[in-house]
């Protein structure tokens, strides 16, 4: 398989790593950050930085799959670049989170259905196995302690930023959610909107699963640990802790920590290497010739839930009180209602300032004055026929999905 890489972080260099070292080649990169050009000349000699030619990697001739990391585009170019991605159904795998809002995410999802691409995320600490058994604590009570009321999660940085530190809670709040349950409401307390340091920032959040659920920045002392989370139950608690490794192809560290009033027990969890797992999957995806299980093998879907969070916390933290999170897929046919929406209320804010016009220059007019506006009401009456005339545009357009045209192909030949 040959892979493009289009801006470059230590995860994209350590999902590199391991793409080389399963056989695969990278044949293109661009947006290389001045703090990564020594490790990507070592990783990769002989390639240079074709950041101004970005758009070959719309080309399927030029690689099978493109790696999309943070580099040092701003999120507006990334968002309209894994736009165009998608509408060329081009396989992606992207550095989570991508972009700074959830509206692009929405776009980009909606051009992934229309084409039938292979659109996936990734989140190194997301998909353990052990993230299972948590749920099932959480949901059915842990043998030794017991029923589960809370789950907290304590991300250590060194990097207090507010750009740092709501990229860790996009992606904590994936595995928060899939241990404690769909998160449907937040309450955010901490630094202003506007403050450069978001150490003191908490999340408190109410999920579909028993346990309520808290996210909070922790120490930057221990900032090795990366994430423990912990289940708060009735006789102790389960602690679960991440250990980043920075060396390239060493995954990090999973360790369970079982606290009891009378004892204390701590393992090491068996290795997960979480960016060779997402090499192996982009790749399966890829080969994947049939158009539903493809699209089954996407997971787009969960780094937008994801980012619906994180946008949620940043208006709980700008209007001080507790924002529900309202999850939703957008589609063609919402973008439509949206667009009319828009429209039909401009025509009212428009139609009511001819009203006052119309009506003005009626009453300057004498007995004997032409008017000024002729048949200005069956002009209106025409505009608003017109606009209603387009609500059943939707119902005049049918589009083939590219899975089912795709299969209409096999089947002649």
């Amino acid at each position: 398989m040959n892979i493009a890489i289009l801006g470059t972080d230590p995860d994209v260099l350590r999902l590199a790593s391991v793409a080389i070292d399963e056989g695969h080649a990278i044949v293109w990169i661009g947006e290389v950050q001045p703090e990564d050009v020594d490790a990507i000349a070592r990783l990769l000699p002989g390639l240079t930085d074709q950041a101004a030619e970005w758009e070959v990697v719309l080309d399927r001739g030029t690689a099978d799959a493109v790696l999309v990391g943070r580099g040092n585009a701003p999120s507006e170019l990334r968002a309209e670049q894994l736009k165009r991605l998608a509408a060329e159904a081009m396989p992606v795998l992207v550095v989570h989170p991508a972009c700074d809002s959830v509206l692009p995410y929405y776009e980009i999802d909606m051009a992934r259905r229309e084409m039938g691409g292979v659109v996936r995320h990734y989140n190194p600490v997301a998909g353990h196995p052990i993230l299972a058994d948590l749920a099932a604590w959480v949901r059915d009570g842990h043998p030794a302690i017991g029923s589960i009321h809370q789950v907290t999660c304590e991300r250590r940085v060194a990097d207090s930023s507010r750009a740092n530190v709501m990229c860790e809670l996009a992606r904590d709040v994936e595995t928060l959610a899939d241990v404690a349950g769909n998160i449907r409401r937040t309450s955010a307390i901490g630094p202003a909107i506007g403050q450069h340091s978001f150490a003191s920032l908490q999340v408190q959040m109410t999920c579909d699963g028993p346990a309520s659920a808290r996210w909070s920045v922790g120490s930057p002392v221990r900032a090795d640990f990366g994430l423990v989370m912990s289940l708060v139950g009735e006789r102790g608690t389960v602690s679960l802790h991440v250990l980043e490794n920075n060396t390239l192809l060493e995954p990090a560290e999973w360790e369970l920590e079982t606290v009891l009033a009378d004892e204390e027990d701590r393992q090491t969890l068996e290795a997960y290497d979480s960016a060779r797992v997402a090499i192996r999957q982009l790749e399966q995806a890829i080969l994947e010739t049939n158009a539903e299980r493809r699209q089954g093998m996407c997971t787009w879907n969960a780094a937008t839930r994801a980012m619906e969070v994180v946008d949620a916390v940043e208006l709980s933290l700008e209007k001080g009180r507790t924002i529900d999170v309202h999850q939703q897929q957008l589609t063609e046919k919402l973008a439509f209602r949206g667009t009319m929406s828009a429209i039909g209320c401009g025509l009212l804010l428009v139609g009511f300032a001819v009203f006052v016009v119309v009506s003005l220059f009626g009453t300057a007019e004498g007995k004997d004055r032409p008017q000024l506006i002729l048949s200005w009401p069956f002009f209106l009456l025409a505009v608003l026929a017109l606009f209603l005339l387009l609500q059943f545009a939707p119902l005049l357009i049918t589009r083939k999905k590219p899975g089912v045209e795709q299969g209409n192909e096999k089947n002649a030949k």
